[in-house]
């Protein structure tokens, strides 16, 4: 989508309806400016549109479209959660396009919880090798076409206790790549037409008290994914995850949350699903794609403040991690922390789900961010 310093982009999103609950995956866009609006707050479904206009030199003019629609599988109850269809559609004059069309569901009093989520990519983007040691000066373009198709589900077998499998299958290819880069000289795993596919199982412990805007209790998932040659994959690896979240309410509308996020993979890992340390799901103040490896560990903190005036709010976050080969070589003297603020846009009041607006320091890089949600 392009990054912050190296090209224009101006998005501009404009909420033209409600949006009434809350989903775990959040629909994500990031942009140098937004605008918010709610017609109406309900209590019980509703739907949010979001336009989007942009502009980039790799992409020229953008134009597109995302809709959260919001629905219930069961009447209401204490467990009852939400369900959402998110369908995204944003496409380049250059003919570049991505599509996603998420379906989240949740039934059965909180029990039962899925998931279904395919997508089509032809965007631009950047690579800057594999490695701490990256820089913003070996900056390659390139721009990959994926169509990919992920399934989930988990149920609740205890008390707060969850299980789940994960599936999925993806066809990854180059379009374009930069002449005389890493990338074109065919030495990066990953860069032939690439099939993945790759089942998971996953445990999750689960005592938030919300799951779009937690105001208390903890969230941990591990989890393990196989890429099989047996299931047709072109990529034989293995990777763990650990993702510990922790929520305290430190008054009525201050809130101090904690993440730890542990990735490893192993064997033949191509370049594309590498874990990365910063972008949106990571260290805020660093492009996604500048430090990636086979493991990743990071840690951050945010303190948020609901409020503010009206239906603004804010926060400040601050984070610290690594990516290494292997695990004994992770290190903190690479001196790859993130410090930030933004606001938040309530969008809904019953619901409490917010637009987030961000803006990160890194050692070296920067980075903004606009989404739906909080980050964890």
């Amino acid at each position: 989508m392009g990054h912050p310093g190296r090209s224009l982009i101006i998005f501009l999103v404009l909420t033209v309806a409600a949006v009434a609950g809350a989903q775990d995956h959040p629909v994500e866009v990031s942009a140098d400016s937004v605008m918010a609006y709610t017609a109406a707050d309900s209590t019980r479904g509703g739907t949010v549109y979001l336009p989007v206009l942009g502009y980039t030199p790799d992409t020229g003019v953008m134009l597109g479209a995302a809709m959260l629609k919001f629905f219930y599988l069961d009447p209401p109850g204490r467990d009852t959660r939400p369900s959402v269809f998110s369908p995204t559609l944003i496409y380049t004059l250059k003919n570049q396009i991505m599509i996603f069309m998420g379906t989240d569901l949740n039934w059965g009093g909180g029990k039962n919880h899925a998931g279904l989520f395919p997508s089509y990519i032809r965007f631009p983007n950047q690579f800057y090798g594999i490695g701490r040691e990256s820089s913003l000066d070996n900056e390659e373009d390139y721009t990959p076409e994926q169509i990919a198709v992920k399934a989930a589900y988990d149920y609740r077998i205890w008390r707060k206790l969850r299980v789940g499998g994960t599936y999925v299958l993806l066809r990854h290819r180059l379009t374009q790549v930069e002449a005389g880069g890493e990338l074109a000289s065919g030495q990066v795993v990953g860069v032939q037409n690439s099939v993945v596919s790759a089942p998971g199982i996953s445990v999750a412990w689960d005592t938030r008290d919300h799951t779009w805007e937690p105001t208390r209790g903890l969230w941990l998932q591990l989890k393990s994914v196989w890429s099989l040659p047996t299931l047709g994959s072109d990529y034989d690896y293995i990777e763990y995850g650990a993702d510990l979240r922790g929520y305290r309410s430190l008054g009525q509308k201050t809130v101090l949350a904690g993440q730890l996020l542990w990735t490893r993979m192993e064997q033949d890992v191509p370049f594309f699903v590498l874990p990365q340390l910063g972008g949106e799901n990571g260290l805020r103040g660093y492009r996604g794609g500048l430090y990636v490896d086979n493991i990743r560990a990071l840690g951050r903190l945010e303190l948020r403040q609901d409020r503010i005036w009206k239906r603004l709010g804010g926060v400040v976050f601050a984070g610290v991690g690594d990516v290494a080969p292997s695990p004994g070589t992770l290190t903190l003297a690479a001196d790859l922390w993130t410090a930030g603020l933004g606001l938040r846009y309530t969008l809904n009041r019953a619901e409490n789900v917010k637009v987030r607006m961000d803006f990160g320091w890194g050692n070296g890089d920067t980075g903004f961010y606009l989404s739906l949600g909080e980050a964890f």
